[in-house]
């Protein structure tokens, strides 16, 4: 962008003075040598332009940036939701050649930067890898299967197999009429719930998966004690961390898991349709009931515990929600 000014031709020269300025330190010919970037700089008046040179005795390290560095089409990654799926994809990407590559776990940690999570092999397979593959096989130009390599009793490597996924060449198009029906169906949940949700809301819940969302969404549909069912939502997934990971483990909290079971035990035993009479009934008796339910989610010994100490408030909101039924 050519600068507005009344004396254009100082500002240019000044911009272009600061172009040149910057250099590197190399070793050339076994030589410490100090380079500037730019040898040449003109400011083409007419045309409103300036055209740059390189330093010709940089010319081998841009080729080598062929060497070095992994190349790919950015929109490979632009719909992975996961930070391990990228870095894993790139990662495997620049081994996409050799077709195979092995890594210790410990170095498998250290290039995702997972050091410090997941200390248990299954739960970093499943979340991290797992995950990952799913992933990068359904929306990039790669895919990978891996065997694990033991030393003694524990997982010491794992070997990846990599694979060029000729399926995905229309990747990022596919995606892209994904998102936008996944908009479109979280869009028309929330007119059933009395919400008009705007596209920018739901693609920032959409970092947290679809079905997260709507599962939450659900959770709260007849819930009256939430007077605002949107901030409600865009509050609860950022309550994990900063993480993007860690907070899809949100949906695995003890917290929301409860939720949806309370949910699903008054969804259960509301009228199915308009009534003229309540009873209210002993929590005591809907025990047996909400244990079934509960132990979709949690064990035997938990579920019980949670109807000992909250059986009585699920009964009272059972019995309250169950009054918008009367006629």
């Amino acid at each position: 962008m050519v600068p507005k000014s009344k004396n254009l031709y100082k500002e240019v020269d000044k911009i272009t003075t600061q172009l040149m300025q910057p250099f590197l330190f190399i070793n050339h010919e076994g030589k410490p040598t100090r380079i500037a970037w730019l040898s040449k700089a003109t400011y083409n008046v007419n045309e409103g332009s300036v055209t740059v040179r390189f330093d010709p005795d940089l010319k081998p390290f841009f080729l080598l940036l062929n060497q070095k560095f992994t190349r790919y089409k950015l929109g490979n990654i632009l719909h992975l939701r996961s930070n391990y799926s990228i870095r894993l994809y790139e990662l495997l990407k620049s081994y996409e050649g050799l077709t195979e590559r092995t890594f210790t776990v410990e170095e498998l940690r250290a290039k995702l930067g997972v050091q410090d999570k997941y200390p248990v092999w299954i739960n970093f397979r499943q979340r991290v890898i797992d995950h990952a593959q799913n992933e990068i096989a359904k929306k990039t130009d790669i895919s990978f299967t891996y065997d694990t390599i033991r030393k003694g009793r524990s997982i010491h490597k794992i070997k990846f197999k990599i694979k060029t996924n000729y399926s995905a060449e229309n990747v990022a198009e596919i995606e892209e009429k994904k998102d936008s029906q996944d908009v479109n169906d979280i869009q028309r949940l929330g007119l059933e719930m009395g919400l008009n949700l705007n596209k920018k809301v739901i693609n920032g819940w959409l970092d947290y998966g679809k079905n997260n969302i709507i599962e939450l969404m659900n959770t709260i549909k007849y819930d009256n004690s939430i007077r605002n069912p949107v901030g409600y939502i865009s509050k609860v997934p950022p309550t994990m961390g900063t993480n993007h990971d860690e907070q899809l483990d949100l949906f695995e909290d003890k917290t929301i898991l409860l939720e949806k079971a309370i949910r699903e035990f008054i969804m259960s035993k509301l009228p199915k349709r308009k009534v003229t009479r309540i009873e209210k009934i002993p929590h005591y008796m809907h025990r047996n009931d909400a244990l079934e339910i509960l132990k979709k989610y949690f064990d035997e010994d938990e579920s019980k515990k949670i109807w000992e100490e909250q059986g009585v408030e699920i009964t009272e909101k059972l019995y309250e929600e169950s009054k918008s039924k009367l006629i």
